[in-house]
């Protein structure tokens, strides 16, 4: 085989490389494309970096993900500490059930918002710097306008984002409260009156969190963000 047909092959090769990476990579956008044509001349060392790479991404939970883990986690271990005894009445497994099945609609909601805040489109960074471009070459009016209502649009979705990660942050820590005390209840002989209160607490949270969320869906149906 000829240097020519080798290099003709490494090419073809390069290119396969690159469509493989450009379609499996999760950001999208210029930062995809930028990374398929690095791996057309540099594919053997570039593209198992790149593939690689978007695998990492999938497989380590997020910080949503590991919140739906430890709720369930705890949830599941106070309600074991509490059956057989009086405690049971007021943390059955039929509650804990419905309690993690409305946590895991906000995580799902929280990953779809991380997605969309991955792609370029929807880069805050990008949108920044988009107005202040126009802002310094005076352009339109119509055009800046338009540039800062693709701002407020992303920032939008960043402060939703950042919303869900607090509360589900602070159920956690509600659950976990809530596996502790009953363990403390169950072992010193506490009537269920005792951990009545932090059981309604949390089942209030999450009925908070379900009311907010379909608010915001119904909402969003109506008046569907431009961009």
């Amino acid at each position: 085989m000829s240097l020519r047909d080798l290099s003709v092959l490494y090419l073809v090769a390069g290119i396969c490389c690159a469509v493989a990476i450009y379609r499996s990579s999760p950001a999208g956008g210029s930062r995809a494309a930028m990374s398929a044509a690095l791996a057309v001349p540099l594919w053997p060392l570039w593209a198992p970096i790149a593939l690689t790479a978007k695998r990492a991404v999938d497989v380590p939970k997020g910080a949503a993900e590991n919140a739906l883990v430890r709720v369930k986690t705890a949830l599941g271990e106070a309600v074991a500490a509490s059956r057989g005894t009086p405690l049971a009445s007021v943390l059955p497994a039929e509650a804990a059930a419905r309690i993690e099945a409305e946590v895991e609609r906000r995580v799902q909601r929280h990953a779809e918002l991380e997605a969309l805040l991955r792609k370029d489109a929807f880069d805050l960074g990008r949108a920044e710097a988009r107005v202040r471009e126009i802002e310094r070459a005076s352009g339109s009016s119509r055009a800046l306008a338009t540039a800062r209502l693709d701002l407020d649009n992303v920032r939008r979705l960043s402060s939703l984002r950042d919303r869900d990660t607090r509360a589900l942050e602070e159920l956690c820590a509600l659950a976990e409260a809530l596996r502790t005390q009953v363990t403390v209840a169950r072992f010193s002989g506490s009537s269920a009156a005792d951990i009545g209160g932090i059981v309604s607490e949390v089942q209030a949270r999450v009925e908070g969190l379900g009311a907010a969320l379909e608010a915001e869906e119904s909402l969003r149906a109506e008046e569907p963000i431009e961009t």
